[in-house]
C-alpha cells in the first residue's frame, strides 16, 4: 500500500520541504485551549453591601472606618469589609435590644404562652 507521498512503485513523488506537511497542517488548525490545573475563582456579589446601603450614614461611616482598620491590620479588603459588617451589625442589634423594655411582653406574646 503506497503512502501519500509515494507512487505505486514506492518512489517518493516530491521531496519534503523544510516546513513539512505537519507544519502546514498545524498552521491551519485552530489553537487548542490551554488546560489549567486550577479553576478560576468565582466571585459572588457581596450580599451585605445591599444591607449597608440602607443603613444610616453614621452606621455606614462606622462600618467603613472599621473595615479600613481591619484591612490595615492585614486582612484582605473582602474579609475586612465582612468582619466590619458583622461587628457593626451586632453592635447596632445589641443597642436596639437595650433600648427596648427588657422583659416586657406584648399582648400577643402573653397569649402564645
Amino acid at each position: 500500500m503506497p503512502f501519500g507521498d509515494e507512487d505505486e512503485a514506492g518512489r517518493v513523488l516530491a521531496e519534503p520541504s523544510a516546513a513539512g506537511p505537519a507544519t502546514k497542517n498545524a498552521a491551519s488548525l485552530p489553537p487548542r485551549p490551554v488546560e489549567s490545573s486550577s479553576l478560576s475563582p468565582v466571585f459572588h456579589p457581596l450580599a451585605y453591601r445591599s444591607v449597608v446601603a440602607d443603613w444610616p450614614v453614621e452606621w455606614r461611616e462606622q462600618w467603613g472606618r472599621r473595615a479600613n482598620a481591619l484591612e490595615e491590620s492585614g486582612l484582605s479588603w473582602r474579609d475586612a469589609e465582612t468582619q466590619a459588617f458583622v461587628e457593626v451589625w451586632n453592635l447596632r442589634r445589641d443597642q436596639q435590644t437595650a433600648h427596648s423594655p427588657a422583659g416586657a411582653l406584648t399582648q400577643s406574646n402573653v397569649e402564645r404562652n
